[in-house]
């Protein structure tokens, strides 16, 4: 088990520098070896990301990340000790994609925010893809709708022509997959790659599961009948590709679209530019 993960002394030390002093600090997850905190001081919001064990190598790749995404956030400093690795990149004060459909899931109400928030969800994607890159983990909080824009953040998996995917990835949130990607990764098929067609799949999988709260497929007959239920178990199914669709009653017209997207093949899924103008023209 992983030692608990604390703040390495030089990453406080740059955070102090770049935010003043003193700094108020927050957790904001823990998790895999890894600890991403909120530093708040008089002159600057930072998040503070420390991995160690199995955490250190990860948050290394997301480090790779941060120097070569075109438009992530900027790398305000990053280290490593003898068992930690560390990475400081600005606070991004906005709400989550989850959190911009909250009233869409539980009144069916406030769809033309949630519209437009969608959309410029999918251009983000769709400008990253137009640059070679895949997030390769997109989920309803690893979008940050900002004043200035979306940022995406956890990028840790992100891959491009220039930076092959990790052999470490195992590919995102079962829920969330690809059925062809799903499959690949049942056949033991290493590094996971993902494609662009792949992710804008998980795109409308995302803005579905933001606005129902539900996953696309449903699983319920299968877990009655079979109990317990896992991610491993659910990439099995969608790899298979004979789970039905989950109903739900919020917004028809933005479902209807995301819906015609995940039963798609890739061969004629829209590309995540395609998604955003669709979105565009849906009614409310």
């Amino acid at each position: 088990m992983s030692e608990e993960v604390r703040i390495p002394g030089e990453a406080m030390v740059s955070v102090e520098s770049h935010c003043g002093r003193p700094v108020l600090w927050e957790i904001v997850s823990s998790r895999r070896g890894a600890t991403v905190w909120k530093g708040t001081g008089p002159a600057a919001s930072v998040a503070l990301k420390a991995g160690q064990d199995e955490g250190a190598p990860i948050t290394s790749r997301e480090v790779t990340v941060a120097e070569r995404m075109p438009g992530h956030s900027p790398l305000i400093a990053s280290g490593r000790t003898g068992i930690a690795s560390w990475l400081i990149t600005p606070w991004h004060d906005g709400p989550s994609t989850w959190d911009v459909f909250r009233t869409v899931r539980t009144t069916h109400q406030g769809t033309e925010e949630a519209r437009d928030a969608a959309v410029d969800l999918c251009l983000a994607v769709a400008d990253l893809h137009r640059q070679g890159w895949v997030h390769g983990d997109l989920q309803p909080d690893h979008a940050i709708h900002t004043k200035t824009g979306v940022q995406l953040i956890d990028c840790t998996w992100a891959a491009s022509p220039t930076l092959p995917p990790s052999r470490t990835f195992q590919g995102g949130l079962p829920h969330l997959l690809a059925p062809e990607l799903a499959a690949e990764i049942e056949a033991g098929h290493r590094p996971v790659k993902v494609t662009p067609a792949a992710e804008t799949y998980t795109l409308a999988a995302t803005l579905w599961r933001s606005a129902t709260g539900r996953w696309p497929f449903d699983y319920t007959t299968v877990v009655n009948a079979e109990g317990a239920f896992t991610g491993p178990r659910a990439r099995h199914l969608i790899a298979g590709g004979q789970l039905p669709p989950t109903l739900a009653s919020q917004w028809p017209a933005l479902l209807s679209v995301l819906r015609a997207v995940v039963v798609a093949p890739p061969s004629t899924r829209p590309s995540a530019l395609s998604l955003a103008l669709v979105i565009t023209d849906s009614p409310l």
